[in-house]
């Protein structure tokens, strides 16, 4: 049986994104003359925000906390990325790298349809690098790598750069043809980091890859606002250390271990910190105010529809468990009208606005028969 040879050229195999075919001294997928392009072109992400040379058109950066696809064959090549990704056909092992492994939460390869983009409506695999978040003003160089092995005999189409056909019994003539072992390796080398912004700025709740640097002996303001209202705001002066911090909002659930406690009634989470101490203090020369909106506002029948006084405020700890600090904030009309909960605070948190006090799992009624109940979490309340 004849050997095929290690023919990827670099040169022919670098992506746009420091993408690399290696040979790494093994027998490589592939064609007298024709490395096989694994991968095709540089990542994207879920918004179709393309990353060519670490950064889009638009100069967005490769921020943290976010997922990476690398498309799996070129442009109309199907085949190529049907059999890679086929487990009965190639054996693929990921790897880390050896700088800032810690980075990285996960690879795979998955089958996805993306809203938007090339691929947009089309179902198709990709290799999907998943970032994890981080809160400094740190740049990460990552270099990851996959390698596919074959697990049977592979077609390299002749002149293109893909895989036409496979077979577990070797053809009579195996020219063009991967053998079962044969490898193929991409390593890939990219940076990572937040983009630092001034803190007079305006987010959309959700937002994250920024840390900013307030403005020295300044007035800073910064607003968190989702698709119908401002949702929180903060303002201070900023102090002579000019000291960054990240200003990521999510108030979602679906990540939180306290939703259950808030089962029977309405309640908001405001989501500062990732519960990361030390990450959001603010380099202010004095206590910064802090406004979270009123949710129990109905703007379309202008009323209230808990009191404010009957609003309960918690604050989780570092220890997991919530403490009330409703006492700490004042129901007020900000100078923009807005119905507002108001405090002062030398760091952001993650505050919980219920209409009640939360309930504890004593508290929860026995499942009538037949009926199951989720236990409420340990979150360090007891």
């Amino acid at each position: 049986m004849k050997k095929l040879l290690a023919i990827v050229l670099a040169a022919a195999c670098v992506l746009s994104l420091g993408i690399v075919a290696s040979a790494a001294n093994e027998t490589v997928m592939g064609q007298d003359g024709h490395g096989h392009m694994a991968i095709n072109g540089a990542p994207f992400n879920e918004d179709w925000i393309l990353f060519d040379d670490g950064a889009n058109i638009k100069g967005d950066a490769i921020t943290p906390d976010q997922a990476l696809y690398f498309h799996l064959g070129e442009v109309g090549d199907t085949r190529t990325n049907e059999i890679l990704a086929d487990k009965d056909v190639v054996k693929v092992k990921f790897d880390k790298g050896d700088d800032n492994v810690k980075m990285i939460k996960k690879m795979s390869i998955v089958e996805k349809k993306l809203d938007k983009g090339l691929f947009a409506g089309v179902r198709t695999n990709y290799l999907k690098i998943e970032l994890k978040d981080d809160m400094t003003d740190s740049e990460f160089k990552l270099t990851p790598s996959v390698t596919f092995t074959a697990k049977q005999w592979i077609k390299v189409n002749n002149g293109l750069n893909g895989f036409s056909d496979y077979q577990k019994e070797a053809p009579e003539d195996t020219t063009g043809w991967a053998a079962p072992g044969d490898k193929l390796t991409f390593e890939l080398k990219f940076y990572m980091g937040n983009v630092e912004n001034k803190a007079d700025q305006d987010y959309a709740a959700g937002d994250g890859g920024v840390v900013l640097k307030p403005t020295k002996n300044e007035d800073n303001e910064i607003t968190w606002e989702d698709e119908n209202n401002t949702i929180a705001t903060l303002k201070f002066v900023g102090d002579d250390d000019g000291k960054y911090f990240y200003p990521k909002l999510s108030t979602k659930w679906e990540d939180a271990d306290y939703a259950d406690y808030f089962a029977d009634q309405d309640a908001f989470i405001f989501n500062f910190t990732g519960k990361s101490a030390g990450k959001t203090r603010i380099a202010s020369t004095s206590r910064a105010t802090l406004e979270l909106y009123n949710p129990y506002y109905d703007s379309e029948e202008d009323e209230l529809t808990v009191e404010p006084e009957n609003v309960v405020i918690y604050e989780i700890q570092d220890d997991g468990s919530m403490l009330d600090v409703t006492a700490s904030f004042k129901a007020i009309e900000n100078d923009d009208g807005d119905y507002v909960f108001q405090t002062k605070t030398r760091e952001l948190g993650v505050y919980i606005l219920a209409e009640k006090a939360y309930t504890t799992a004593a508290d929860v009624e026995a499942p009538a028969e037949g009926e199951t109940v989720k236990d409420v979490p340990n979150t360090g309340l007891f």
